[in-house]
This record gives structure tokens, C-alpha cells and sequence, in this order.
């Protein structure tokens, strides 16, 4: 079971509390109010079509990469604006990817707690540059929920021959369009 306060009121109260239990795939949220007592309860089974969507609504970046035991990629600490990641963004049917030289445009439908079914395209680079290319996609991939604020997405690289795992994380997008991963 995992736990975390993933919101809280000026003076460093909770007011947002999760709560995952993997076994039965449930997520449980509860609120309270400035005095510290609990006012809403919601249990969600991500088993559903419906719940997983709404867990996943919302925006996440690449935490790590780990290829046949060896770090890929692992974010910085600090945002370097200089090198944004490529951020994640979840809704009812879309996923969108935007990065420095990545886009991607896909349909999702959410089956379980732990497949989607993508369609659409991806790009890397410039067109013209040598590194530059396009792909369609129409993919099933499996998602490993670990806690509120990251998840496991299995067969990202689609290679059979490695053995991959690919963190992401729940980030957090301010008004002025910053980066800000919660704590």
C-alpha cells in the first residue's frame, strides 16, 4: 500500500491524502478542511475504464529510463530551461506529447487499470535534418500504476530483446508555464 500527502492548506496542514492499494487496484483520496478533519472521502477502482482515465488525466514527464540494467535518461532535479523535457498530457481520448524536438498527436482509449490503445503519429527533429522522422502508431501498451504521482509505462521502446522500464511522474504545470514536480 502506498502512501502520500499530495496537497496541503497554507499552514502545512493535509488537505489532500492518497492512498493506493495495489492488490485490489484501488485508489483512495481524502480531503479535509483547515481544522484538519476529514470531509470527503473518494474510492476509485482503477479496474475500471472510467476511473483509470480520470487517475491519468493531467500532465507527466519521463522520470527514468532503465534499458537491460543501464540508466538511459534520468530528469534532472533542477529544470534546465535550456533542455525541457517532452511533457505528457492525458485527457478522456487524447494523448499529447510536446517537447524540444518531439511531438505526438494520439487517440487513447483507456481499457483497464492497466492498457491503453494508442493511435495516431509521432516526430522527432526537423523535416530536411538527417535525424528527422515521422511514425504512425497503433499500439496497445500496459501501464503499471506505483503511486498518486507515478506509474510504470511497459513496452515503451517496443523492443522485444530489452528489458525495459520507463518511470513517469505527475507534474504539476504553474500559470507561467514552469515545471514544478510536486513534493
Amino acid at each position: 500500500m502506498v502512501e502520500d500527502v499530495v496537497e496541503t492548506h497554507e499552514l502545512g496542514n493535509k488537505k489532500v491524502y492518497v492512498r493506493y492499494h495495489p492488490d485490489p487496484n484501488v485508489l483512495e483520496k481524502h480531503i479535509y478542511n483547515k481544522a484538519g478533519e476529514m470531509i470527503h472521502m473518494e474510492r476509485d477502482s482503477l479496474s475500471y475504464g472510467d476511473d483509470f482515465k480520470y487517475f491519468m488525466s493531467g500532465t507527466w514527464i519521463m522520470d527514468k529510463m532503465t534499458v537491460d540494467d543501464e540508466v538511459m535518461f534520468e530528469k534532472d532535479s533542477i529544470l534546465n530551461p535550456q533542455k525541457p523535457p517532452n511533457v505528457y498530457s492525458f485527457s478522456d481520448d487524447s494523448l499529447l506529447v510536446s517537447g524540444p524536438q518531439y511531438i505526438a498527436n494520439y487517440k487513447i482509449e483507456y481499457l483497464d487499470s492497466s492498457q491503453v490503445v494508442l493511435d495516431g503519429t509521432w516526430t522527432y527533429g526537423i523535416e530536411g535534418e538527417s535525424t528527422y522522422r515521422t511514425q504512425r502508431v497503433y499500439d496497445m501498451d500496459h501501464f503499471q500504476i506505483t503511486s498518486y504521482y507515478s506509474f510504470i509505462w511497459t513496452d515503451f521502446l517496443e523492443d522485444t530483446e530489452k528489458e525495459e522500464e520507463v518511470i513517469f511522474r505527475r507534474i504539476i504545470l504553474s500559470a507561467a508555464a514552469n515545471l514544478a514536480v510536486p513534493q
